[in-house]
Formats: C-alpha cells, sequence, structure tokens
C-alpha cells in the first residue's frame, strides 16, 4: 500500500509543482542579490520531478482513451 503511494505520478507531479511554486517564489526575492543558494537547487529538483512525471501521466491517459473507445 505504501509503495503505491510513494510511487503514484500524480503524488509526484503534486509536490513537483510545490516545490517548485516555493522555491520559484523564494527565487524571485532574492534576483537583486547574486547568490548561489539551496532554493536554486530545489528549483531545479522541482523541475526534473516535474519532467519525470509527464510522460506516465500521459501514458495513462492514453490508455484510458484507449479503453472508452467504441470498437
Amino acid at each position: 500500500m505504501l509503495k503505491k503511494i510513494v510511487h503514484s505520478p500524480y503524488l509526484n507531479l503534486f509536490s513537483g509543482v510545490i516545490l517548485l511554486l516555493t522555491s520559484g517564489w523564494e527565487t524571485w526575492n532574492s534576483l537583486d542579490e547574486f547568490s548561489l543558494a539551496a532554493h536554486h537547487g530545489v528549483l531545479v529538483f522541482s523541475l526534473v520531478q516535474i519532467l519525470r512525471t509527464i510522460p506516465e501521466i500521459i501514458h495513462g491517459l492514453k490508455e484510458i482513451h484507449e479503453s472508452i473507445e467504441p470498437c
């Protein structure tokens, strides 16, 4: 049960979007200072997390579409 929750593409997408929003906000607020901080790494990680879940969700949507197509 826990393995199914952890590997859920929707949960991964949701967490990636939350990380993107929070780190994006922090990066936007620190544009006037030129310093490399942890929120920059979190921003990159969130983009990778989102990009990693998109193919899984598209594949699932294609399978749903194929299952409801009339024969």
